[in-house]
């Protein structure tokens, strides 16, 4: 691996989603994660109809996202690291699920 860090304040087509490395320090850069803890407090100050709109059609294609991929490496081995990826993404799965029943809609 590489030492990449990541510039906020770059320019945002330069970024290379498919580069690990770059993928790795822009989650881990200390703005990047402030910004997402702002906009998860805003999003999370919303009324609750507000959050279930936005929250319904999130899982929804989260879900159509896993099922693809899951279908992508379910003869993969066992070692196969896009199955901590697979995992990675049920878990987002079962977040927005708890979120939007905590909020009492049906997930």
């Amino acid at each position: 691996m590489r030492d990449v860090t990541h510039n906020p304040d770059g320019d945002p087509a330069a970024f290379d989603p498919t580069d690990l490395d770059a993928a790795n320090a822009w989650l881990d850069d200390p703005v990047v994660n402030a910004l997402h803890e702002d906009l998860g407090r805003q999003f999370r100050a919303l009324p609750p109809e507000q959050q279930l709109a936005g929250l319904i059609p999130e899982l929804e294609k989260a879900q159509e996202r896993y099922d693809e991929f899951a279908g992508v490496v379910a003869d993969a081995p066992v070692d196969d690291p896009r199955r901590i990826l697979l995992v990675a993404m049920g878990e987002q799965v079962e977040m927005f699920r708890a979120r939007i029943n905590e909020l009492g809609g049906n997930a």
